[in-house]
């Protein structure tokens, strides 16, 4: 078969993508390995309020879980500082979901459990992974968007090799909270805590750089006992989940014909872990470009948006996060929050 463009990953950016090309009448292969678009759900699912002023139709009430208003940082030197943070927790497997709907009803055609093997010959080959067949397709652009440990990406080029591990657990609160909480401790090397709310449950989560000799889980029963025993969540898990984070910054997003996108191309903030906003830009742009045959400008586009804060947090994690002993002097200058980030490059 021949598609104008194979989408490889049906999360938010190649869906966006998908979305944007059919939309505008172009044939579309958008494949996926998973069984069902957004399940299970890998993040603690926060968006900004900027995102659904550019795709409201991406925001159907049932998607949203709860608006927030502020991010709260708890210091282990007892500092608690708080910033604007305006946006929602969704309900990401809903949310993705939608779409991928969007883009279907467009038509773009979706084949999930595919798997992308890679090029040959000027084909794509593929594979139907409950048949185990193999197969090809051909198609004018290929986007990879499918996740930190692209397959797209390493056979393209340059690719992350170094991630932030997380885990979450969903729990029940004991009172609603409307801001978005983290929590700087010395057992989360290299990362933070968080609790995102979700009305009468919360995400409760820890993201750590794994060259420490601390595993993730154990982190994160720490954090979760910590918080229950403050009276803050239930003492009861609901749910469980976990991922990885790309933590190098953006990797060439332009490969000839190929367009990488999202956590693929590396658009995932390295120190906060904020990829779900930047997976559905991402998507857009590398969607627009193809449509208006000008595929350089995606790539000085989303460098431009993305490129130097997100390499710019790379280098901060390289420079001040490879220790964990003072954090009074390196959470300031690794966080948006404090002034110290801001100060020096």
């Amino acid at each position: 078969m021949k598609y104008d463009v194979l989408v490889v990953g049906a999360g938010p950016g190649g869906s966006t993508a998908s979305y944007v090309l059919s939309k505008s009448g172009a044939k579309v292969l958008m494949v996926d390995i998973k069984r069902k678009p957004g399940v299970p759900v890998q993040c603690a699912e926060f968006v900004p309020l900027q995102l659904k002023h550019r795709f409201p139709e991406f925001f159907p009430q049932e998607v949203i879980s709860q608006e927030v208003k502020d991010m709260v940082h708890f210091t282990p030197w007892g500092e608690v500082v708080s910033m604007p943070s305006e946006g929602f927790v969704l309900h990401r497997d809903r949310f993705d979901a939608n779409i991928a709907n969007l883009a279907c009803k467009n038509g773009t055609q979706l084949l999930l459990r595919a798997r992308f093997l890679g090029f040959e010959d000027g084909k794509v080959w593929l594979e139907n992974i409950d048949r185990r067949e193999k197969f090809w397709v051909k198609a004018d652009f290929v986007i990879g968007a499918d996740g930190p440990r692209s397959k797209v990406s390493k056979l393209t080029g340059e690719h992350t090799t170094s991630f932030l591990a997380t885990a979450q657990f969903t729990v029940p609160l004991r009172e609603p909270i409307g801001d978005l909480l983290i929590y700087f401790r010395d057992y989360i090397p290299g990362g933070y805590g968080w609790v995102f709310p979700k009305k009468d449950l919360a995400n409760v989560g820890v993201g750590i750089d794994p060259h420490y000799p601390v595993n993730v889980m154990d982190s994160l029963r720490k954090f979760f006992a910590e918080v229950a025993s403050e009276g803050l969540v239930e003492d009861r898990i609901l749910g469980r989940t976990g991922g990885w984070i790309p933590a190098e910054g953006v990797k060439g997003p332009l490969r000839g014909n190929v367009l990488l996108v999202g956590d693929a191309g590396g658009f995932c903030h390295p120190i906060t872990g904020g990829g779900i906003a930047n997976a559905v830009y991402t998507g857009a742009m590398a969607g627009e470009a193809i449509l208006q045959d000008s595929l350089e400008d995606y790539e000085e586009e989303a460098m431009d948006l993305f490129g130097s804060t997100l390499n710019r947090a790379a280098r901060k994690r390289v420079k001040y996060m490879k220790t964990w002993d003072d954090l009074k002097f390196i959470i300031p200058r690794t966080w948006i929050a404090f002034e110290e980030y801001w100060k020096e490059e």
